[in-house]
């Protein structure tokens, strides 16, 4: 027999003395990373100082999620899960109360742009995906709505200045978080040039150039979302139903740029927020990202799926796994990256935690797609800048170089069911590469090949030395099916 158990609003009994502040933040986005990262943060804020800081979400694109917050009272819960400093397995459940309101963009655009009148409403946070910062040459003043978001955020910002007469008091701090670099300088940059082509007043420039901030970010939290698997026992523990339930890992961490002659943030996450990081250049801590968390998951991944391992968390609970890992982070990418060594050490030894989080379930075949930009971006940096401090290439690094190429190759016995995953112009190079594979010489002619691809690479960083190990490693990886023990034996 099914328990049927009320919808989560205000009216039940666990949101009874949950407070329900002010909106001060208008919020693009109501998907389940800002609402388990961004408004947890809120929340927890609130609570902590007594603070009375209200969120107003507004959906920014037609569709979606068919219920709204508001069917909720803006009401949620965020599960916490993952393990903590000792190692302990931890499920933590918050009821997030700072979101007071869902707007569609779509269709009450006017209420959007009503609470650019709205004087309490002194902050922007959005995430609006990795696209979402995008110019769009054909977006006009008087749609409704502008159809790209730097175009809504424009024409926000000049029904406010319009309304306070430019008044400088009324400009706003804008948060960007979406997974971009640059991301508030790049919005900055759209919505000027909108303001340009739209030929709207010299004087509403000068307000946002002088008056509103526009902050780069960097946001760094897991958040799997709506957890299916365990609903059920979900809404027997909590007594309720909660549509918007979101969970998201035990680690959070937001980077804001305060560049100088920035104002200070008038949102005081940095002062309470043991996650939140107030710098005057983010760049130090993006390198640290891509370098040690997605470094590290882009240097296993080829490894782990030619060993026929599937998931991360089976991976880094192996011996061998964690201990690639352990050698890879403390000899090859710590050493070439500029913040002190304790304190990056100490951001590995979280994703490492974070790797081996029972909660997160990470296919290494998700994490292969596009594998070879992803190699680009995250490892060849610290790869040719080992080779340039040392004098010799890193021998996991190009471990994984070599690896990369044996699974988009497919010369692996579980290559049916895991195929590479990537732009047909990138496969087609591959398939070229493949063809060179004649004779004594034809390993070496492939590799060289892929060494040399500019579509792989953005250049060739084809030496005689990295050809030799990545050739030679190629065998290892061929000669016999590959197992952890094989690479264990590698480690060592």
């Amino acid at each position: 027999m099914t328990t049927t158990f009320p919808r989560l609003s205000a009216a039940l009994p666990v949101a009874q003395g949950k407070a329900r502040p002010t909106p001060r933040i208008i919020q693009f986005g109501e998907g389940n990373f800002l609402r388990a990262f961004f408004d947890w943060k809120v929340d927890r804020l609130n609570e902590a100082t007594g603070a009375d800081w209200g969120v107003v979400v507004v959906r920014p694109i037609a569709g979606g999620m068919p219920h709204t917050l508001n069917e909720q009272d803006g009401l949620y819960t965020v599960l916490s899960r993952g393990v903590d400093d000792s190692g302990t397995a931890v499920s933590e459940s918050r009821l997030v109360g700072c979101i007071r309101r869902e707007l569609s963009a779509h269709s009450e655009w006017e209420a959007v742009l009503d609470l650019a009148r709205t004087p309490e409403i002194t902050v922007m946070v959005s995430n609006t995906t990795d696209a979402g910062i995008a110019y769009v040459p054909t977006v006009a003043y008087g749609d409704a709505p502008p159809v790209s978001f730097p175009a809504k955020v424009t024409r926000y910002l000049h029904e406010r200045w319009k309304h306070f007469g430019g008044a400088p008091e009324t400009g706003l701090q804008l948060l960007a978080c979406e997974l971009i670099d640059h991301n508030g300088d790049e919005l900055r940059r759209i919505v000027l040039q909108h303001a340009a082509e739209w030929s709207l007043e010299p004087g509403f420039i000068a307000w946002v150039e002088q008056h509103n901030a526009f902050y780069n970010t960097l946001v760094d939290r897991i958040v799997p979302g709506f957890p299916r698997a365990d609903a059920d026992a979900l809404r027997a523990e909590l007594g309720y139903d909660d549509l918007f339930m979101t969970t998201g890992e035990l680690f959070h961490l937001l980077v804001i740029e305060r560049k100088p002659g920035m104002p200070d943030l008038r949102l005081p996450l940095g002062q309470y927020d043991a996650g939140t990081i107030i710098t005057d250049d983010v760049t130090p801590y993006k390198a640290r990202k891509v370098a040690i968390l997605n470094g590290a998951h882009t240097a296993l991944c080829p490894l782990a799926m030619l060993a026929g391992i599937a998931t991360v968390g089976e991976s880094v609970t192996n011996p061998v796994g964690a201990r690639f890992l352990d050698r890879l982070l403390g000899e090859e990418i710590i050493p070439l990256l500029s913040l002190p060594k304790a304190e990056l050490q100490d951001f590995a030894d979280a994703v490492l935690r974070r790797f081996r989080n029972p909660y997160i379930r990470h296919l290494w075949h998700d994490i292969s797609l596009n594998g070879l930009v992803k190699y680009q971006t995250r490892d060849l940096d610290r790869l040719l800048g080992y080779a340039e401090e040392f004098g010799s290439y890193p021998r996991l690094l190009s471990l994984s170089l070599a690896a990369w190429l044996v699974f988009y190759l497919g010369r692996f016995p579980a290559a049916e069911t895991l195929p590479p995953r990537d732009a047909p112009e990138i496969l087609a190079r591959i398939t070229a590469i493949a063809a060179l594979d004649q004779g004594s010489d034809g390993v070496a002619a492939m590799v060289a090949a892929y060494l040399q691809e500019p579509a792989f690479w953005g250049r060739s960083i084809d030496t005689p030395a990295l050809r030799k190990q990545v050739t030679h490693w190629f065998g290892v990886l061929t000669e016999a099916p590959f197992s952890f023990d094989r690479l264990g034996e590698i480690v060592q």
